[in-house]
């Protein structure tokens, strides 16, 4: 994936995916919102300005949303399975970014997980790694 030429919309349903987790214990802590500007602009190259822009839109059309498989769906068509798992990986970075590791978080992880049909072990590999950035894998 050249990820150069991502679509706005791609980039609006990773973004919904992100804050959805962040939000998963109902609080969207600053650590969160950080680690979130630092992956869509790792993740996608674009610019600061851009992913402000980005994050207050799809904070918007979150809050319209009735479901993430739209979001998920719109992953599935665009990224390959190596993105997909790397995006499980920025999906984890965020729910471990504040220190705790909500259990509906992980709920909510492994239902993403399940509609990019990542396999367990690579779900699972993926969360270990990110143990171990944050380490966490006491």
């Amino acid at each position: 994936m050249n990820k150069n030429d991502d679509s706005r919309e791609v980039i609006i349903a990773s973004t919904c995916l992100l804050l959805s987790i962040a939000n998963a214990d109902d609080k969207i802590e600053d650590e969160e919102i950080n680690i979130i500007y630092e992956i869509l602009q790792d993740f996608f190259n674009i610019s600061p300005e851009f992913t402000k822009e980005i994050i207050t839109e799809a904070k918007q059309d979150l809050q319209l949303s009735t479901d993430y498989f739209s979001y998920a769906k719109i992953l599935n068509n665009h990224f390959s399975l190596t993105d997909k798992i790397d995006f499980i990986s920025c999906i984890f970075e965020v729910a471990f970014s504040d220190g705790e590791y909500h259990y509906l978080e992980e709920y909510m992880i492994k239902k993403i997980a399940n509609m990019f049909h990542i396999e367990n072990k690579d779900l699972v590999n993926a969360k270990m790694d990110i143990k171990r950035l944050f380490q966490l894998d006491k």
